[in-house]
């Protein structure tokens, strides 16, 4: 099974609460998109951090998964 790192965009209120419902985006994303162009075969997308933190980068050196997001994913 391939895994891909896929990120989301957080939005933010004015006392910096989440508003994006990332968990809902990402079961819509798996179910209604990646489901079907892969004749639906299984498919989950787990959400290892909610916040803009860590976020990917056009340069290379800067794309790592931080030691958060990697216990947050093997405790799944």
């Amino acid at each position: 099974m391939a895994r891909f790192i896929l990120d989301v965009e957080t939005e933010y209120d004015k006392n910096n609460n989440v508003l994006t419902d990332i968990k809902k985006g990402c079961e819509i994303f798996a179910d209604e998109y990646l489901s079907q162009k892969f004749n639906g075969g299984a498919v989950s997308i787990t959400c290892i951090d909610k916040h803009n933190t860590g976020q990917f980068h056009e340069e290379n050196r800067f794309n790592k998964l931080t030691s958060k997001q990697i216990r947050n994913f093997n405790r799944r």
